[in-house]
């Protein structure tokens, strides 16, 4: 019998050891004793030993390695291992998944024995929260949380880009490549109808922050971020975190030895898609004049073009043969690649120093950033400076003065263009056009491009952000009873000075040279913002009989901002090589403005936890917003949530042990937030003075606009959550889940009331008179595991997120009465020009059904009437291989119907452009000193219609005279008639809601995509090594950017950049090389 149980232990020993090389790892944990045996040897020796657990048995898949090495192996069936040509003086690192890593000094040992236990750091891992921070094991919440980690080592202009994709339902919108601007930041989907308003609060170091400023932090300095997803985690911060808040802390010290990291990496960028267009000048020229209604290029033009193409070697400028002081071109220009670089520099250098000890502690870190824009000419330069400074003092025993203080300042240098509408003309200029004349002045086209870069003026925008934070911390009792007080003043400027000035072009070889229509001047924008934030709050926390765990929080918080915001501009330069005000003879004109506004509360957590099994918070705090009127300024907002940690009680043990369950946790809460992102004087009726339109004496005087209407009883959005989730661990919580679902009801959004007659003169008062409800679900699935390759520890994780959410109107004042088939009156509600309506999904599209093109003459003839959906600069008329749509509702006519959810005509929903099921795949691997991070970022659901007027997509069916795009050449011809857009019409898609530019099935684009945002391969050098010239640590790493994308957009345009209707700087891959040091 005794020898029966030995086989069947030895079995369950060998299928455990087999399981732990494939999905290695066990569910025991580990720590180390002090039973070693010793022997004196000199040389390298081989060190034997075997780890158990507490009980007694051994632990299997154990990686053992030799501090600052690659010398390691794996702990066997019977938790046994060997490790050959070990020095005597080794320092051994043993670890697990989920166990506490520890460390063994040999000193000539060379046979261990190693008792391991449970990691408790594991069970009291933190997570901050609101004014504080909270055991995970303990939350009710919707938190998450990621490390410093999704940050490093990434070629990234702002540290918001880091975090896309790295936390469920924290979308992150990036629609620009240009280095000064910050992402869109939003939580859990569209949260009102006013879409600027629903913005996160972002706080760091719990400072309120707006997303620019965010951008500006140097990422090196964070420690972690933390976001708070529903209505009870947010509620302590009550106004103004009504769509959740995003908390970001930064590293302080933490060893008693001083500690110095340097960073720096260099990279170098590239433009990430462009719109593709055909230059073959006769094709162009073909195509054009197909686009006309009269043939723009004559027959010897198209023979010039044609020489060209047999023979590039031709020049592509020659005098016109028709008027010879003009000259005719000819060119192949790729306008895309004349104007943008394929490659352009970033590079950075960081640092930071920090030691505590037992009476002060201090981290000072600093960093320059520079970015080299894409322009060929006249570049942008982006430069960035970031400072910061964390001391600490431990006074007495009983109090603790600290003081945190950051200083950023940012250059950007750039000419002085709007970047959308150059973007925008840099695709419609001819590709016949070319960059010079043969005597190297610029061509006219040229000149509008190249030279307005060169030539045209420059804008120099600095700003400096200065805050520093004075806090102080009293122990009433240790560890038990804290007061907490804290006053930040933070003082910020910005400056830009701006000059436009005229360039120079010529037309022809007996021309002079002529200069653009702008009028050269000078502008100079200044803004102040003062920011006061001053919060005091009491802390007591205690476990009384080791079950009852207490904490409760009440604190008071108060906020000013004021914003002083003036410009000055003069026309007229007398010297364009110093463009200032001073030196202009134009009329000076000059603004300002003041904004003011504070927000103050009082704010209160109470938590319970029985046994760490049953827990239960109330939040709540008493807001007081001064954008509304005195009345209706203060408000209460409460919250709610409960906890079970069902894998805590005694009847889960069996069901534990066969599934291999460590965690799971249930959750639920709710709670009730107020919208204070109204605009400052919302409440109050504004009187606006400007320059009239109107010429009187010769002079344009100042008027006075008269203030709208505005509603009398102006109060708070209301913002109630729902949420529920659950926490799942399983194999030693190697395998980890949490979901949640969540639904938002958005209360008393500001818009207009109720449509009015035109006669009163003025726009309809906002009132809060519309509802919205969302609701949506998460999902986070992690798998971190190690095993032995190749006798070296490899070590791995895996992490895929999930999320989606929907939100519709549940309340709209837009009902109007009409008669259905019957003749019976019905309410019904208008949908065209986007209006809203109850039970309207925010974001759908509305659109025609698209039945192909008009193939013959008879088809036409019995087809219903298009002319309401025709282009009124082609006469609403249709032809053969133009587009056919579907008569839906019979009536043999195509139209909108009355533009109500009753009578639509031939419209109906056809996608929706929210953005649906984001997700990402994070992988990383660690191996004999190798690391390697691979982070895929994606939209699971997307659908974009491109509106009217979008030449990157649509190109000469937009305009005729614009570009054409690759894209157009497939099109309808009598040989070619299941082409992908119609036949050579132009004007059709320039209007939207008309012809081509109207929403319909055939070019509605799958918008979702799969994007290679991030890898990152690196090598650490044995510590052996680099010990000896003092240095901890040598790390190098490559890293990419944006790699490469899966999409299925019909253009080749980048699938993040739609939301600006394409008009964009250019977003960009980026290829980066980089050093760490740690001494």
């Amino acid at each position: 019998m005794k020898n029966e149980k030995h086989k069947v232990s030895s079995l369950v020993k060998r299928v455990c050891l087999v399981l732990s090389l494939l999905t290695p790892g066990s569910s025991m944990m580990v720590i180390a004793s002090d039973e070693i045996a010793i022997v004196q040897q000199t040389g390298n020796i081989t060190v034997t030993g075997t780890v158990v657990d507490q009980t007694g048995e051994p632990v299997i898949g154990v990686n053992v390695l030799v501090k600052g090495s690659t010398n390691g192996t794996i702990t066997d069936i019977d938790g046994k291992f060997s490790l050959k040509g070990v020095s005597p003086n080794s320092i051994l690192t043993v670890s697990y998944i989920g166990y506490k890593t520890e460390t063994v000094n040999l000193n000539g040992k060379k046979v261990l024995q190693i008792i391991l236990k449970e990691d408790s750091e594991m069970l009291n891992e933190v997570v901050v929260v609101g004014y504080g921070t909270q055991k995970k094991v303990n939350m009710s919440g919707a938190v998450d949380a990621v490390s410093s980690k999704v940050l490093e080592n990434r070629s990234l202009s702002n540290a918001g880009l880091g975090l896309q994709g790295a936390v469920p339902n924290l979308n992150i919108t990036v629609t620009d490549g240009n280095a000064n601007s910050s992402p869109k930041y939003n939580i859990r989907g569209i949260g009102s109808i006013n879409s600027d308003s629903a913005e996160p609060l972002i706080l760091v170091d719990n400072i309120p922050v707006i997303a620019d400023e965010f951008s500006r932090m140097n990422a090196n300095d964070i420690e972690n971020v933390s976001v708070l997803k529903d209505a009870s985690s947010a509620a302590i911060y009550g106004a103004r975190a009504a769509f959740g808040v995003i908390l970001v802390t930064t590293k302080s010290a933490k060893s008693e030895k001083i500690s110095v990291a340097v960073n720096a990496y260099y990279s170098t960028r590239k433009i990430t898609r462009l719109p593709e267009h055909v230059t073959d000048p006769y094709q162009v020229m073909t195509i054009q004049n197909q686009a006309r209604t009269y043939s723009f290029y004559t027959e010897e033009q198209m023979a010039e073009a044609q020489k060209r193409v047999n023979d590039p070697s031709l020049p592509a400028v020659i005098v016109d043969p028709s008027d010879p002081n003009k000259w005719a071109y000819y060119g192949q220009t790729d306008w895309m690649d004349e104007t943008y670089k394929n490659a352009a520099p970033s590079y950075t250098v960081n640092f930071n120093i920090a030691q505590r000890t037992k009476k002060a502690g201090y981290y000072l870190s600093g960093e320059y950033y520079r970015q080299d824009g894409m322009f060929k000419k006249g570049n942008d330069i982006y430069d960035r400076y970031n400072m910061r400074a964390k001391v600490d003092f431990q006074l007495t025993n009983w109090l603790n003065i600290s003081n945190n203080t950051s200083f950023a300042f940012r250059k950007y240098d750039k000419p002085n263009i709007d970047m959308e509408s150059f973007f925008h003309e840099v695709n419609r200029k001819s590709t016949l056009d070319v960059v010079r004349n043969p005597d190297g002045t610029y061509t006219k086209s040229g000149g509008a491009i190249l030279g307005l870069l060169e030539n045209g003026g420059r804008s120099v925008n600095d700003r400096r952000d200065f805050s520093t934070t004075f806090a102080a911390t009293i122990d009433l009792l240790k560890d038990v009873w804290q007061i907490k007080a804290d006053a930040t003043f933070r003082r910020d400027s910005e400056r830009t000075r701006r000059a436009s000035l005229p360039y120079s072009y010529k037309q022809g070889p007996e021309m002079a040279l002529e200069q653009n229509t702008t009028t050269s001047s000078a502008r100079n924008d200044s803004q102040f913002y003062d920011n006061n934030v001053f919060n005091i709050y009491t802390d007591f926390h205690k476990t009384f009989a080791g079950q009852h765990f207490v904490q409760a929080m009440v604190g008071f918080n108060q906020e000013n901002t004021r914003t002083n915001s003036y410009w000055s501009s003069r026309d007229q330069l007398i010297s364009t090589s110093f463009p200032t005000i001073e030196l202009a003879t134009g009329t000076v004109k000059t603004s300002e403005s003041i904004t003011d506004w504070s927000v103050r509360g009082a704010f209160f957590r109470l938590n319970y936890v029985f046994d760490n099994r049953y827990i239960v918070e109330f939040n709540g705090r008493y807001d007081g917003s001064s954008p509304f009127p005195k009345n209706d300024r203060y408000s209460f907002f409460p919250s709610v949530s409960a906890a079970w940690n069902v894998s805590q009680e005694k009847f889960m043990e069996n069901l534990k042990n066969k599934i291999g369950l460590n965690t799971m946790k249930l959750r639920g809460s709710y709670g009730s937030l107020g919208n204070q992102n109204v605009g400052a004087y919302a409440f109050s009726p504004q009187m606006k003075a400007e320059e009239s339109k109107w010429i009187l004496d010769g002079k344009k005087p100042l008027q006075v606009i008269m203030p709208g209407i505005v509603s009398s009883s102006l109060t708070w959005e209301q913002v109630r959550t729902i949420n529920g989730g659950i926490d799942l661990g399983f194999l030693n919580n190697r395998l980890t889940a949490g979901f949640d679902y969540y639904v938002r009801y958005t209360e008393g959004m500001l818009t207009k009331g109720k449509s009015l007659p035109s006669v009163l003169g003025t726009s309809e008062p906002k009132e809060n008179a519309a509802d919205l409800k969302t609701r949506g679900w998460e999902l986070s699935l992690a798998w971190r595991d190690q095993f032995n390759l190749a006798d070296s520890p490899f070590s791995y994780g895996v992490r895929f997120i999930i999320s989606d959410s929907r939100s519709f109107i549940t309340k709209f004042d837009n009902y109007v009465w009409d008669t259905d088939k019957n003749g019976n009156k019905i309410r019904t509600s208008i949908w065209t020009n986007d209006n809203h309506y109850v039970g309207k999904e925010l974001g759908e599209i509305w659109g025609l059904t698209t039945e192909g093109f008009f193939q013959n003459e008879e088809e036409l003839a019995n087809h219903a009437d298009q002319t309401k959906v025709g282009e009124d600069d082609m006469g609403y008329k249709f032809y053969v291989g133009d587009l056919k749509f579907k008569d839906i509702n019979g009536d043999k006519e195509i139209s909108n119907g009355k533009g109500t959810l009753a009578d639509p005509g031939d419209f109906k929903k056809i996608g929706n452009s929210s953005i649906r099921l984001p997700y990402s795949i994070d992988m990383d691997a660690n191996w004999k000193g190798f690391d390697l991070r691979i982070f895929l970022q994606g939209v699971g659901k997307r659908d974009w219609y491109a509106g009217g007027g979008n030449h990157y997509f649509w190109g000469i069916y937009a305009q005729p005279w614009t570009n054409v795009q690759k894209g157009n050449l497939d099109h309808w011809t009598p040989e070619n008639r299941n082409a992908y857009f119609p036949r050579v019409k132009p004007y059709i898609a320039e209007s939207t809601g008309s012809e081509l530019a109207c929403p319909q099935t055939k070019y509605l684009q799958d918008a979702s995509y799969l994007r290679l945002k991030n890898v990152t391969f690196g090598y650490t050098l044995p510590k052996t090594w680099t010990s000896k010239v003092g240095i901890e640590r040598v790390r190098f790493y490559f890293s990419g950017e944006n790699l490469c994308e899966l999409q299925h957009l019909k253009a080749n345009l980048d699938p993040e950049a739609l939301d600006s209707s394409s008009k964009t700087y250019p977003l960009q891959r980026s290829f980066t090389f980089g050093v760490n040091l740690n001494f």
